[in-house]
């Protein structure tokens, strides 16, 4: 019989906290109207997380809707097992595109990877129909207005978990896109990566083609740094982990015709272990297996307007190695996927903005919604008389492709933040970064983004004296130290850029590599161009591959 009922699990919760609360647009490492976190707290705070578990008699599923709809657990009632790395805390860590990740369960991520509410709360809803029970999850994404759902399912007497995925785009204009689901498994040195013989892509601090299983790949102990394996088109419709010291594993199942995209990710069991210790408690680590509509996470095409796009897939826990071998797809007989969609009523952010835009609301003080068509909304109250809609409207405007209209509305607002958005907007949309100082000159520079924005304008005009003064007066903080190491390379100082490197103690940031590219030009001046990049400036070293950002 199916069971599905709301419940709550209490987990230690590492706080994040915002980097700043000026919109991060034109920002390549950012993802705007979304967020960016800088740090996360020290100690943790216990925090019940919304569930809704979904059960029959193999499996128990657990939902999390706080945490963007993530699987937080696969428990394997025939065995008393958790299958995947279902992780005993929340703690946020510095990766992509928001650098607030968190790692365990089986992650969706749309229209980009990771997805930029992996630590927010997407809608839900449950269903049932005949021995088929279902929690669905998804949103509208709040950047582009695009849809997202994914279904998760049981059905009577089947020991596989049903997951149905789709996409639509009913906003006006077409948007680049990605998705990887991501179900995370323990990392062990018993763990084999199961997939008949192939050709893979490997990416770790090259990226080059290889045979599968060749000389070990399979094997996650055989790992000594963070790797991505993805198999090339024509692959096997199954493939997955199994842990030999644990007795079990995860098979992955679907048509490669719909979903080409097979992906594995380890830490390995080298170097980078800790990258994936450091999201956890306990000494573990994981690695993914990942499923995808595309082939490899280069691949950003256009989501075209007005079309919609539906896979179906499955995860299916094994008990054998043999079974690995073994599993087919399952021949269950589910219901439509009818009247899916989600929308935007689950988010506070964008329910305010919507009363708003239909006229039942306030002006939110929230950054605008980029993906709601807000334009006549907010003319609508600037003809009111309210000048607080001036900066978002600069935004919307800026947002969309519109750099001349935004620039004349920051132009009118006196205050310090929309001083600097004229400055961004006059330096990366319209290219006149020598208009564009006395505007970042007058921004908040109290907040270290915006002495960043102004000492890499300054740099990029070779105005020397003007970077040591803003620096010499500006917040301690970590981007700011990494500006003063650039310019004591600049001022022909590598050993003053080598001893700011190596005294701050920096945090991992994946796929950043500031701190590295600043410590391989001051080595090369100081005649050691092959000198090894130090661990501790906590950058990983994977070749520059992918499409994370937003402006690619």
């Amino acid at each position: 019989m199916i069971r599905i009922q709301e419940t709550t699990r209490t987990l230690p919760f590492y706080r994040p906290a915002p980097l700043t609360n000026l919109p991060l647009i034109y920002h390549r490492e950012h993802l705007f109207p979304y967020a960016s976190y800088g740090a996360t707290e020290t100690t943790p705070v216990s925090r019940a997380f919304r569930m809704v578990a979904l059960e029959n008699e193999f499996l128990r599923v657990e939902v999390a809707p706080e945490l963007g709809g993530r699987v937080y657990s696969l428990f394997d009632k025939r065995i008393g097992k958790e299958i995947l790395f279902s992780n005993p805390v929340v703690k946020p860590v510095r990766i992509l595109p928001i650098w607030g990740f968190i790692s365990g369960g089986i992650e969706f991520n749309f229209p980009i990877a990771h997805s930029p509410t992996s630590i927010a709360e997407v809608g839900c809803a449950t269903g049932r129909v005949g021995d088929y029970g279902f929690v669905r999850v998804g949103e509208r994404e709040a950047r582009t207005g695009m849809e997202w759902v994914v279904e998760l399912g049981l059905v009577e007497g089947s020991p596989a978990l049903v997951q149905r995925t789709a996409f639509r785009n009913h906003t006006g204009a077409a948007h680049p896109w990605m998705s990887w689901t991501i179900a995370a498994v323990r990392s062990t040195e018993g763990t084999e990566f199961v997939h008949p013989p192939h050709r893979v892509l490997v990416h770790d601090d090259r990226v080059v083609e290889a045979d599968w299983p060749g000389e070990g790949l399979n094997w996650d102990r055989n790992a000594k740094q963070m790797t991505a394996l993805f198999w090339k088109p024509g692959s096997a419709p199954q493939f997955g982990a199994f842990h030999h010291d644990l007795g079990f594993g995860l098979m992955h199942l679907a048509d490669p015709a719909q979903l080409p995209g097979k992906k594995l990710w380890t830490y390995g069991h080298g170097r980078h272990r800790g990258w994936g210790q450091g999201t956890t408690e306990g000494g573990f680590s994981y690695c993914e297996i990942e499923s995808g509509p595309l082939l490899v996470q280069s691949e950003k095409p256009m989501f075209p307007r007005g079309t919609e796009r539906r896979y179906e897939e499955f995860w299916v826990p094994v008990h054998s190695r043999e079974a690995c071998d073994r599993a087919e797809w399952p021949k269950l007989k589910l219901p439509p996927m009818s009247d899916s969609w989600l929308g935007w009523r689950h988010s506070a952010w964008q329910t305010e903005w919507e009363k708003f835009r239909i006229g039942e609301g306030l002006l939110p003080v929230s950054t605008v919604v980029t993906g709601i068509d807000l334009e006549a909304a907010l003319h609508r109250e600037l003809e009111r008389g309210n000048t607080d809609a001036t900066q978002p409207l600069a935004l919307w405007l800026a947002f969309h492709g519109r750099p001349e209209e935004a620039l004349q509305f920051a132009l009118t607002d006196p205050s310090q933040t929309s001083a600097r958005l004229a400055g961004v907007i006059l330096w990366k949309a319209l290219g006149q970064p020598v208009r564009a100082v006395a505007h970042l000159e007058a921004g908040p520079l109290h907040d270290p983004v915006a002495v960043v924005e102004l000492d890499e304008l300054y740099a990029e005009l070779g105005l020397t004296a003007q970077r040591a003064e803003l620096l010499a007066r500006a917040p301690q903080h970590r981007l700011v130290i990494e500006r003063r190491a650039d310019l004591a390379l600049a001022g022909a100082k590598p050993a003053e850029t080598l001893r700011l490197l190596t005294e701050t103690p920096w945090p991992r940031e994946h796929q950043r590599y500031v701190r590295t590219e600043l410590w391989k030009k001051a080595k090369a001046v100081l005649g050691e161009p092959d000198a090894d990049v130090p661990d501790f400036l906590n950058e990983d070293n994977l070749a520059r591959f992918g499409a994370y950002w937003s402006d690619q």
